[in-house]
């Protein structure tokens, strides 16, 4: 499939995507302090990636944020049992989703509307709160 900007959805995770994706699952704390995260959920989330792909982007166009799917090209839907992973870059939050327990969404969102950035920071440069 492809979206209306041609570009081919899903595809593989770029090798800097899967770095962060990988550093955001061993590292990222919770937004919420009240949901818990265990070390078996991050080891079953991190048993996800090597089958994650990179699904639609966001379309912003200041940020290379990315709905990350299954082999089969399937997103999870917004669930209840959603959980957020955060940290932060110069210049930007990011945020990891995980819905119903399966990887749903790479988020990069820069702190000031005047910055954008066109692909996700290294790894090694993230912070976790």
């Amino acid at each position: 499939m492809q979206t209306a900007e041609g570009v081919e959805v899903p595809r593989p995770l770029t090798r800097r995507e899967e770095a962060v994706l990988v550093a955001m699952i061993k590292n990222a704390n919770p937004w919420d302090d009240d949901v818990p995260v265990t070390d078996a959920d991050r080891s079953r989330w991190l048993a996800q990636v090597s089958g994650t792909r990179a699904g639609r982007p966001c379309g912003c166009g200041t940020c290379p944020s990315i709905g990350l799917t299954n082999a089969d090209g399937l997103t999870p839907d917004f669930s209840e049992s959603r959980v957020v992973l955060q940290a932060s870059a110069t210049g930007a939050l990011l945020l990891l989703f995980v819905d119903d327990d399966s990887l749903s969404e790479l988020e990069l969102a820069p702190l000031s509307e005047k910055t954008s950035f066109q692909q996700f920071p290294d790894a090694t440069g993230l912070a976790f709160p």
